[in-house]
């Protein structure tokens, strides 16, 4: 007995790893994003945030609805992950100071209790899923490092004076 052939499905956007997006649409595609979406945000952190959330955390693929009826799926994936790998080197290259205070624009904007922030981020870690996924393990280390210090900074906010005298003697804090 012969058996028909298997229908072959459609090579779809997971199934072909080999797929690359026309960089003429990701260049396109990422000046639209920046001046569209990124621009309206205030704050790396809220940047950083939001584009760590359009990420599938199963694949490592970016996905935005919009943007996807207007550019094809690869540029949209490669386009969000340039963007995302920017705001992260940008943010990680920031003075603790600039980072505390966005970090703290940041939370400001959630219009929730910073106290009950401070503790979630602290005891869910959540901050660990931000960073992009091709960045540099010791950014990521870095990242993680003075995110954790941030939190302390914020959490007990005797250690404040930190941020404005980093050489200052810990010893001597009010």
């Amino acid at each position: 007995m012969l058996l028909a052939p298997a229908a072959r499905m459609p090579d779809d956007q997971f199934s072909n790893p080999d797929t690359v997006a026309n960089p003429q649409d990701v260049e396109r595609l990422v000046r639209d994003f920046e001046q569209r979406t990124l621009a309206e945000l205030k704050g790396r952190f809220s940047q950083l945030v939001y584009l760590a959330s359009l990420r599938d955390y199963n694949t490592g693929r970016y996905n935005h609805y919009g943007l996807e009826t207007r550019y094809p799926s690869e540029a949209v994936d490669e386009g969000l992950r340039q963007c995302h790998m920017r705001i992260f080197e940008e943010l990680v290259g920031l003075s603790l100071q600039e980072q505390t205070e966005d970090l703290l624009d940041f939370f400001e904007s959630l219009k929730e209790d910073r106290a009950r922030l401070v503790n979630v981020w602290k005891r869910l870690r959540s901050y660990q899923i931000l960073p992009p996924e091709d960045c540099h393990p010791l950014a990521r280390e870095l990242f993680e490092k003075n995110t954790e210090v941030m939190l302390k900074i914020l959490r007990e906010t005797d250690l404040w004076p930190l941020l404005h005298d980093p050489h200052r003697d810990t010893d001597n804090l009010p």
